[in-house]
């Protein structure tokens, strides 16, 4: 497959970088003015200067303000066999294809940051144009940085973003706190940085598991009248923890149609 990507930051970079490495993609080129860790004979500065190849894959990884101009760059050339994925928050289906003229099928990404170490989750949405093997390739490529889940309708991205787009920083705020409460009790800051990581992941690969219950796993942990049954009592007095979720997700969702609403 041959891939042109318009962006490469760390979002860009992790997802190329994985489709090279993994053989999904044999040939890219890149347009990113401010990029140096690139090899010099498929990096460009501008869109003009970018092969006139009719590629498989164009990856959208701009700014969201930029991505409606970087579309309307492309060539018919470099269109014409390609499916185009835009990882760019909050720009709507109906403005990428308006900007592209409609001249090829657009896919809406929503990854988060694990894809940098293949950990990653990705929200997909397509609307109508792209095929049913298309729609595989695009599986099969998030699948090489964690796991893809496809949405049904559009506005259910704003959702996504809600909780795995935003939600490993949620995870590392409990870790941080979670951290300076051990060292409020007498650990050595790094001790109590290195249990709170470790933890985290021991956590999540249980979550991991087949048929795992968060419920069975949290009541597995907490014996009546125990040291974890004291710490989830405070948690859930007047569902507080889950009232503050609730709230943080919510002002995420709202902000994201924000977003999507310009």
């Amino acid at each position: 497959m041959k891939a042109l990507f318009i962006g490469y930051g760390r979002m860009g970079s992790a997802l190329g970088d994985a489709w090279l490495r993994t053989g999904l993609i044999e040939q890219l080129s890149i347009v990113d003015p401010g990029l140096a860790g690139a090899p010099e004979e498929s990096r460009f500065t501008r869109l003009e200067e970018a092969p006139e190849d009719a590629f498989d894959l164009i990856v959208l990884a701009v700014k969201p303000g930029y991505a409606s101009t970087a579309l309307a760059g492309l060539s018919d050339r470099q269109c014409s066999q390609a499916m185009v994925i835009s990882v760019a928050a909050g720009v709507t289906l109906a403005t990428l294809s308006q900007a592209l003229d409609e001249r090829c099928p657009v896919v809406r990404a929503m990854p988060n940051t694990p894809v940098l170490v293949g950990a990653g989750c990705t929200g997909l949405y397509a609307g109508g144009g792209l095929g049913e093997v298309q729609r595989e390739r695009i599986g099969q490529l998030f699948a090489a940085v964690g796991q893809a889940y496809w949405v049904e309708q559009e506005g259910l991205l704003d959702a996504v973003t809600a909780i795995s787009g935003s939600g490993p920083a949620y995870y590392h705020l409990f870790s941080e706190a979670l951290a300076q409460a051990g060292a409020k009790l007498g650990l050595p800051t790094e001790l109590a940085h290195q249990l709170a990581a470790q933890t985290a992941f021991g956590a999540a690969t249980l979550q991991q598991q087949a048929h795992a219950d968060f419920t069975e796993l949290r009541l597995a942990v907490t014996s009546p009248n125990g040291t974890t049954a004291a710490a989830i009592e405070v948690f859930e007095a007047d569902q507080k923890l889950r009232a503050l979720v609730d709230a943080a997700t919510t002002a995420a969702f709202n902000r994201s149609v924000e977003l999507s609403a310009h």
